[in-house]
């Protein structure tokens, strides 16, 4: 028995490794999308922004692995592309997602967070270095891993899982600094007053946020602040076979193993089986949003939930940074020729219908 047990847990340790490599973990649907209003922009010029100069003052792609964590990413990914803008760090910035992970999600038991909440942590807390506090792939709670005991193993219930989750007692955060550096306590962790002390110094010095509210209700603001450089997050409904994702298959979708390569996101258009079936598995992704191209199009060919297949075109896209590593989803993404990977497109009638865009500004 002892010897099957080992097997079966071998099997499941190789099951998620595989499903870290893939990199395609989501969120939870979230919760509070607005649509924007679709407005149409006049332009002077060319129908679309100047990618490749906001690609410049941008941090390398990462992995979330395997962790729901994309919002922390996208907002990390956002934070450090601001920082870059101003000049305060070089692309090599790497700021801590576990960091932003505990200090947002703290609490909850489950992995998941969305836009308002990261900045609103991000404005409260500041972030620390990825160097001070690197960011762990690993699932805790499905999942081993050699520190959860040394991390949790004081706790039990619900607020073990809720440590499981962001690797951290959430109650730490409430913490004295001499009561976290008392050897002889439970909650002994000089390792978290460095990553608090350091996440306070950048908050104070670069993180000064001016934004009164985060949502943009409108796409003609969107694509204006594209216009200017700058970029903005997505959250969206999330449709397995819009993205290629490797669950659309137990969905009966077939993946379009190409897009999947070169970033490309299509629409789950209605009548579609994607729009059937993807909602029976409901869950949300967070991108950040480089630049777009009204003129650009798409072909694709989509299974209809009558069995037809139904050849479409989109008409516009945007353009994005993921959070699923370089090597697999847009491993093959193309600008103007030059190959970016780990980014992707979607086309402009997903963002808009299933979309919600927000916007962080700091001095």
């Amino acid at each position: 028995m002892k010897l099957t047990q080992v097997f079966l847990s071998l099997a499941l340790a190789s099951s998620i490794a595989l499903r870290a490599e893939d990199g395609a973990y989501l969120d939870p649907k979230y919760p509070n999308l607005v649509h924007p209003k679709v407005t149409k922009l006049q332009f002077k010029g060319e129908a679309k922004s100047d990618t490749l100069s906001v690609l410049k003052n941008q941090s390398a792609v990462r992995s979330q692995g395997g962790r729901g964590t994309c919002s922390i990413f996208s907002a990390t990914a956002y934070i450090e592309s601001l920082l870059i803008q101003k000049g305060y760090f070089q692309n090599d910035v790497d700021l801590s997602e576990e960091w932003l992970e505990f200090t947002a999600v703290g609490g909850s038991t489950s992995d998941g967070s969305y836009a308002t909440k990261n900045f609103n942590a991000l404005k409260n807390y500041g972030i620390p270095t990825e160097k001070t506090l690197p960011y762990i792939s690993s699932d805790w709670v499905d999942g081993y891993h050699y520190l959860t005991e040394k991390r949790c193993g004081h706790l039990t219930g619900t607020k073990k899982t809720a440590c499981q989750v962001v690797h951290f007692d959430p109650t730490l955060l409430k913490k004295t600094d001499s009561e976290l550096l008392d050897q002889t306590s439970v909650i002994f962790n000089p390792e978290f007053v460095t990553a608090r002390t350091e996440a306070k110094e950048i908050r104070d010095q670069y993180i000064k946020v001016t934004t009164t509210y985060y949502n943009i209700y409108d796409t003609a603001e969107v694509k204006k602040l594209l216009l200017q450089g700058k970029p903005v997050v997505l959250e969206s409904d999330f449709y397995y076979g819009a993205w290629n994702h490797r669950k659309a298959e137990e969905l009966g979708i077939k993946r379009n193993m190409d897009h999947w390569n070169k970033g490309i996101v299509i629409s789950p258009i209605p009548g579609s089986l994607d729009a059937v079936k993807s909602p029976t598995k409901p869950a949300g992704h967070s991108i950040l949003v480089v630049g777009f191209d009204d003129q650009k199009t798409v072909e694709a060919n989509i299974q209809m939930n009558d069995g037809t297949i139904k050849k479409v075109t989109f008409k516009g896209v945007y353009y994005f940074k993921n959070s699923w590593g370089s090597d697999s989803f847009g491993r093959d993404f193309e600008v103007d020729g030059q190959k970016f990977p780990g980014y992707g497109m979607m086309v402009q009638e997903y963002a808009h219908r299933e979309g919600s865009f927000y916007l962080l500004e700091i001095k």
